[in-house]
């Protein structure tokens, strides 16, 4: 291995593979740097960024009268869902871990704890959100928390853990369950993308009609 680093997976990074693995091969191993225009609004950080505050124990009063009327709205749906019935464990949760030899690393909106189980949090700001959208999230999420909490003696079964989208414009939430039958599934699927990376020498282009919208499209030397 290269100056004996030892890598670590993400879930960008193992996402971008599952995706595409040329996408992955130009941005993580050419390291094609390409600039992009911001097309976002400011409101999923400012809102995480005041939920992680409040959550901390920290007065968050005049963040939130700072917020213009759309944003007012959705922590007002933040504060009113079930996250009031929780325990919280930690926010802006980062965890680092390794499971068989590869190490994994993240961060996590917040983790809870609620009649012995616990719960992994994610806020969603976005008009347009499905449980497909985030599929990947869910796998890699459940599985790194799992394997934590585990080790740290603080869960015995898989069954004991789940994941809860708060989809804040929509002022609704998807509760996602865990079992052993998952984890195993969940466990093969990262190790299996990690391996495949590992082992690759042909970044294929997957070439799909979501490529015109990639950043990397005129450069893909696939297209």
């Amino acid at each position: 291995m290269k100056n004996n680093i030892i890598p670590t997976y993400t879930l960008n990074k193992l996402q971008m593979y599952d995706e595409c693995p040329q996408k992955y091969k130009l941005c993580y191993i050419d390291k094609v740097h390409i600039v992009e225009p911001i097309s976002y609004t400011a409101t999923g950080n400012n809102l995480h960024n005041i939920i992680n505050h409040y959550l901390k124990g920290n007065d968050v009063t005049r963040l939130v009268e700072a917020l213009g009327a759309g944003d007012k709205l959705l922590w007002f749906n933040f504060k009113n869902s079930d996250i009031k019935n929780y325990k919280i464990v930690k926010s802006e949760y980062p965890f680092n871990l390794k499971v068989d030899e590869y190490w994994l690393a993240g961060r996590i909106d917040a983790l809870f704890e609620f009649d012995d189980n616990y719960i992994i949090a994610d806020w969603k700001t976005g008009t347009s959100f499905a449980p497909e959208h985030v599929k990947f999230q869910t796998t890699f999420y459940l599985l790194c928390m799992y394997e934590i909490l585990k080790i740290k003696k603080l869960i015995q079964a898989p069954e004991q853990l789940s994941m809860q989208y708060f989809n804040l414009a929509a002022n609704s939430k998807i509760n996602i369950t865990f079992n052993q039958e998952t984890y195993m599934l969940y466990r093969k699927q990262i190790l299996e993308i990690i391996k495949n990376i590992n082992e690759n020498t042909n970044f294929y282009c997957n070439k799909t009609p979501a490529c015109k919208k990639c950043k990397y499209y005129r450069v893909c030397p696939y297209l």
